[in-house]
């Protein structure tokens, strides 16, 4: 009998419980795909999930990327146990910080979200070659193209250490998606070019580890400029401005889900009537 793990999750499950709604088994969950019933309360284990999704090879165990990806979950969940305990990310030792920026980078690309990018953007580019060349060109493997991009996370690692991080505090007030590792630049707004490259000037990555708190990593350029060497921003009450904004940017990179650990989802709702997205 084989031992590979079928229901793989891209968001994983010991993050989704932070924000369970009772017993770190149930999730209030926002679902923009259907019609009659966009709120419900599901089973942790069966959200953010879809069968032999790391798979190379559909239900082969060898080559599948979900075991490297248990990996690297399982060394961070114990950091974000304490980062939530101390409220703080102060007291991480190197190694500790480099788990969590394994963790972050990983989160960044692993998600079904992330997957239809990769696809979008392979089929645009097949379309442009096939127009400006008038003959026909095989279409890219965009899933083997992903599979390659997540075999470099140890690099993307390595440009989250550089950057400077802060810990985000609410009263409870932070929600979740099923593409959780968001991203956006408040300094560069060029639309002629990418500004969201995680090197890119002026970027700002965020990912959402309870309904209290968010670790931001920012662009460590900006701050090296001023004289700040520092790896950490102290901790500072939280604005209500902010705390809007980093749930609407967990709703608009969203790819179907949104989750909630209340039932309460009147700010997701008003964000798509206002945006008219469904």
């Amino acid at each position: 009998m084989s031992d590979h793990v079928k229901n793989q999750h891209y968001v994983p499950r010991f993050l989704l419980k932070n924000f369970s709604s009772r017993g770190r088994k149930f999730i209030w969950a926002y679902d923009k795909s259907n019609t009659h019933h966009k709120i419900t309360e599901r089973p942790i284990r069966k959200v953010a999930n879809e069968f032999y999704f790391y798979d190379q090879i559909k239900n082969a165990k060898e080559g599948s990327f979900e075991y490297t990806l248990q990996f690297v979950e399982n060394n961070a969940a114990p950091v974000f146990e304490k980062i939530i305990k101390e409220k703080s990310l102060r007291n991480l030792n190197s190694l500790e910080r480099e788990k969590i920026a394994l963790f972050i980078a990983a989160q960044i690309f692993r998600t079904k979200e992330h997957l239809s990018e990769t696809e979008r953007m392979s089929s645009e580019f097949i379309s442009k070659l096939k127009e400006a060349f008038n003959q026909p060109i095989a279409n890219l493997n965009a899933k083997s193209l992903w599979f390659s991009t997540l075999s470099k996370i140890p690099i993307y690692k390595d440009v989250l250490l550089k950057k400077v991080w802060h810990l985000i505090e609410s009263k409870n007030d932070f929600i979740i998606s099923d593409n959780p590792a968001v991203r956006q630049n408040s300094t560069v707004k060029a639309p002629e070019r990418g500004t969201l490259g995680l090197d890119s000037y002026g970027i700002e990555i965020y990912l959402p580890i309870s309904p209290s708190f968010v670790i931001a990593i920012f662009c460590e350029k900006i701050f090296r400029e001023k004289g700040y060497n520092e790896l950490y921003i102290q901790e500072f009450e939280t604005q209500k401005e902010v705390i809007e904004n980093l749930n609407w940017l967990q709703v608009i990179n969203s790819g179907r889900f949104v989750f909630s650990s209340t039932r309460d989802f009147s700010f997701v709702e008003d964000i798509f009537k206002e945006r008219d997205l469904f």
